[in-house]
């Protein structure tokens, strides 16, 4: 019987690229889990990003927020990302995510919650999984800023597509049936252009979106019955669009957002909301990080606990956060 470092747990992958500090979005959205979800946290990256984590924050400050780091060698597929911040102003970079069906290998607890950087929790609400019916959960649903429902591309994988999965949070188990889905993830990232040519999505980027809803698909028996999976309960992941930008982050949860009309792109109004949302436009969020760690301070003197044991199968090396500053390699 595999041992494993804690029963729950949640994981970020992070690799920095020449634009964005994934890392240091990592650090915040980790300092949100511990507030909200008081469980451990791991980080997954590479050892250029894990240096220069060391490297660009406190000691004290990695070692509160991430119990394990899996620093991994996988080979990332060129994957050039078009960013928005606003409407306006554009940006392209590597964006590293070719590994992710790799989390079952990779995370050191027996339940996970895989959450991207980018998503802030700001309640308990994704806690109830842990001890649900399903043993993989995915959002299937998600509503814009303005409460609208996004554009069909984010919505099917073509105009006549398949339903798109989220690939944003994933809470998964130890069954069989877990292992199932992510082994059939990572044959449809394996077989990718295969697949787009197959289902028709677009394929200037390689988007785990896309291979979990064609593993959903294929699960399913290509039947559309998705029983065997969870969808948080129905419920819609609240999308900040990366032409939307952050106006005010005064408090930990009550946010001002600006959210643009993708019709009219001039034409924005101020939405005030305290609920998870998956900030897209990266920049953004890091303009707003720097305000939000320092909030966090008072709350973290009084609550920070260490967590020092680990065991894992997975090969990649493991740092334990200790005051010996312990090193396991496997």
């Amino acid at each position: 019987m595999t041992e494993y470092a804690a029963p729950k747990g949640v994981c970020f992958f992070a690799y920095n690229n020449d634009q964005l500090d994934y890392v240091r979005m990592a650090l915040l959205t980790g300092k949100y889990v511990k507030q909200y979800l008081n469980l451990p946290v791991c980080l997954i990256t590479d050892e250029g990003s894990e240096a220069w984590l060391e490297q660009s924050n406190p000691q004290e400050v990695v070692e509160e927020v991430f119990d394990y780091i899996v620093v991994t060698k996988d080979e990332m597929k060129s994957n050039a990302r078009r960013h928005y911040d606003s409407p306006w102003t554009e940006f392209s970079a590597q964006f590293n995510n070719s590994n992710k069906h790799k989390i079952y290998e990779y995370s050191p607890f027996e339940k996970t919650l895989l959450l991207d950087i980018d998503y802030i929790v700001k309640s308990d609400k994704l806690l109830k999984y842990f001890d649900g019916d399903h043993n993989v959960c995915m959002y299937d649903n998600a509503l814009t800023l303005r409460n609208e429902l996004p554009a069909d591309r984010e919505r099917f994988l073509y105009d006549a597509g398949i339903k798109m999965w989220w690939s944003t949070v994933v809470y998964f188990d130890r069954s069989d049936f877990s292992k199932m889905f992510f082994d059939t993830w990572a044959h449809v990232a394996d077989n990718y252009e295969f697949y787009q040519y197959l289902y028709n999505f677009p394929s200037k980027l390689f988007r785990t979106d896309y291979c979990v809803s064609i593993a959903v698909h294929i699960l399913s028996g290509m039947t559309g019955n998705h029983d065997m999976l969870g969808n948080f309960d129905n419920t819609s992941m609240y999308n900040m669009s990366q032409k939307d930008d952050i106006i005010e982050a005064d408090s930990l949860t009550d946010w001002i957002f600006l959210a643009h009309s993708p019709r009219e792109q001039w034409k924005n109004i101020l939405v005030k909301s305290k609920s998870d949302v998956h900030v897209m436009n990266k920049r953004a969020l890091g303009r707003a990080l720097p305000n939000l760690m320092e909030k966090f301070d008072v709350w973290w003197n009084s609550n920070w606990k260490r967590k020092q044991r680990l065991f894992n199968s997975c090969n990649a090396r493991l740092w334990i956060r200790t005051s010996s500053r312990t090193c396991i390699q496997y």
